[in-house]
Order: C-alpha cells, then structure tokens, then sequence
C-alpha cells in the first residue's frame, strides 16, 4: 500500500452534482493521468423518485451471498463504485486510474472545490432528486458526517 500524501490535481466539489455524470467526467479525467479529490460525497444527487432508488439499492444490497459482492452503504464508497463501474477496471490503466481517484466525506482540504460542467441540475425545484447522504442513512450507514 503506498502511503504517500496523496496530493490532487483537481479538487472538485460534487455538492449537487448528478452521481452519473459527475462519475462519467471523473473516469475521463483519471485515465487521463491526473489524480483527482472529491468532496462533499453526501451531498452527490441522484435523479428519480425517492421509492425507486431506495428500491434499486437496497436490491444491490440483498444480492450476494458470504463471498459477495458486496454493495458500500457510505456515500464516499458508493461514488468510488460508480466511478468504478465507468472505468475499465479489469484492465492495468483502469486500475491504475481507480488509484488515481479519492472520495470524501466533507471537504479534508483548506481550498474550496471545483465544480464540473454540466454536471449539475438546471433547475432543482422540476426535477425529483435524493441526496446520497439520505439513502446511505436508509441502507444503514453509520453516519459520520
């Protein structure tokens, strides 16, 4: 395990950011060799109606058996599998870009973050929206934030 101070290139802020496309940007700025930080993970929103995504989690939960797959229940964990599931993670320069990525709860850094284009919602009060924050409490996350 390398245990260097991991120093970004890109902060970004994903506080109202959609899960997908903040994910799909990330994977491309990885494999392009730049090691990125994500903050604020609780605050990432996914589109839809809160009893479908709750439905769709807690699906992910339930399958598996005592060997897996496991599905994270933290909401830095479960924005580093999306972004896993965007890059080709079988193959060297996929691992190799995973590495280059960390999520956190909360912002650990002293400078504000930036914020991806086109990423966001336009208008947040036509659309139906859930914090991920929320749905990791609902999967039973032990909430540190």
């Amino acid at each position: 395990m390398n245990h260097q101070k991991f120093e970004p290139d890109h902060i970004i802020d994903s506080a109202g950011c959609i899960l997908g496309r903040l994910s799909s940007q990330v994977a491309q700025i990885s494999l392009e060799g730049d090691k990125v930080a994500i903050i604020n993970a609780e605050h990432v929103i996914i589109t839809g109606s809160e009893q479908d995504i709750m439905r769709r989690f807690q699906k992910r939960m339930e399958i598996g058996s005592d060997q897996g797959p496991y599905y994270p229940k933290r909401p830095d964990r479960i924005v580093k599998r999306t972004i896993r599931g965007m890059l080709p993670y079988k193959k060297k320069k996929g691992r190799e870009a995973l590495e280059r990525i960390r999520v956190y709860v909360g912002n650990p850094f002293e400078t504000e973050g930036e914020v991806l284009a086109n990423t966001s919602l336009e208008d947040p009060t036509k659309i139906r929206y859930v914090e991920l924050g929320s749905v990791s409490e609902k999967l039973g996350a032990k909430i540190t934030w």
